[in-house]
């Protein structure tokens, strides 16, 4: 039986009369507006890419690491799927050094700015990824976004049991939490969803930090964040534990130096080397568990020369896995003076003096 009149006309509106679709349509259009505004508002923050959270005094900085209770990452979506301005900054570098969070600790962005950039006109890029144990995930985007510095510095550390740079596999570790890199599965849109959604969720929880904290009856100590600056790669890593305190120990050496690489890895780290399309040199981060020999082991078998620092004992705020704000220092000077000794190095200079006369 068919409906006829105002109850049928009421009926095929799904239940709505004239007022209830008005309501709706209110509504509809309140919520549009919002979420116009939001976006307006995101846009006009500036940054390095759309809703970035970054610094009111230098908008390069942005926030790259961070969550209350879910800790997540920006710059795997950033590099690998060219969102924001880094991919563009990265290709301008003269000198890019790679590796893990280690050299995301080690490498203080101004003293290589003053020693290289100040010195001898190269720019300088720290394209390190923390979490990220193996260089497969940066040889990909070398190759995906045609990156050809002048000189790659490589971080060749065998993990220590975390993951051999030169293994070719494609997880990333915060801690306990180990999986793959989620990057490598999303589309462009894909990812630009995911760095939109963590940045809301980021503003969301730092707006309502102290009540949720009042709400629980106790403040729980933040976990550590940190942020990105898409013109260097530099990380600030200040708001860990104790990486700015003065008395921190040493990295104190605990492999044996009897630790020799393998076949397979010299042969991933030959193909490696060949796919960046640009010089290589080979250095090491010094940490508790690393091994310097299977550094040298790896060069001596492909031919490329390595900037080792004499010294390893630098100072570190988490025991030697680590290094804090002074070891860095110390490490990157000694770093650069081991660096200018290198043939690849001096054949730079040569080129850049021949250019600029």
């Amino acid at each position: 039986m068919e409906l006829t009149g105002r109850a049928g006309e009421k009926a095929r509106a799904g239940g709505l009369g004239p007022a209830g679709r008005r309501y709706l349509g209110c509504l509809l259009g309140l919520t549009a507006a919002m979420l116009g505004g939001l976006g307006v508002w995101l846009a006009a923050q500036g940054g390095d890419h759309f809703g970035a959270i970054s610094r009111a005094a230098d908008r390069a900085w942005y926030r790259n690491f961070g969550g209350d209770s879910v800790t997540e990452i920006q710059d795997q979506d950033l590099f690998y799927h060219h969102i924001g301005r880094s991919i563009d900054h990265v290709r301008q570098a003269d000198v890019i050094i790679l590796g893990s969070s280690l050299v995301s600790f080690a490498v203080d962005q101004a003293i290589m700015r003053e020693r290289l950039e100040q010195r001898y006109g190269l720019k300088f890029y720290n394209m390190a990824f923390v979490g990220i144990a193996s260089g497969e995930f940066v040889r990909q985007i070398a190759n995906k976004h045609h990156i050809r510095p002048r000189l790659w510095i490589v971080n060749a550390d065998d993990g220590g049991g975390g993951g051999n740079f030169f293994h070719r596999n494609l997880m990333r570790s915060f801690g306990a939490d180990a999986r793959q890199i989620p990057s490598i599965r999303l589309s462009r849109f894909g990812a630009y969803y995911e760095v939109l959604r963590r940045n809301l969720r980021w503003r969301l929880e730092d707006a309502t930090r102290d009540w949720r904290h009042a709400l629980a009856g106790q403040r729980p100590a933040p976990l550590p964040r940190f942020d990105r600056d898409d013109r260097t790669g530099a990380a600030e890593m200040s708001t860990f534990p104790r990486f700015l305190a003065d008395g921190n120990p040493t990295v104190k050496m605990t492999r044996d130096p009897d630790c020799h690489t393998t076949p397979d890895v010299i042969a991933n780290a030959r193909e490696f080397v060949q796919s960046l399309g640009a010089p290589v040199v080979m250095t090491f981060v010094p940490n508790s568990h690393g091994c310097r020999t299977q550094v040298r082991d790896v060069a001596d078998a492909i031919g490329v020369e390595v900037a080792m620092t004499a010294r390893t004992d630098y100072s570190s705020w988490d025991g030697g896995g680590h290094l804090d704000h002074r070891g860095a220092a110390d490490f990157t000077l000694d770093l650069v003076s081991a660096l200018e000794k290198t043939s690849a190095f001096q054949r730079i200079r040569e080129n850049v003096d021949r250019q600029q006369r």
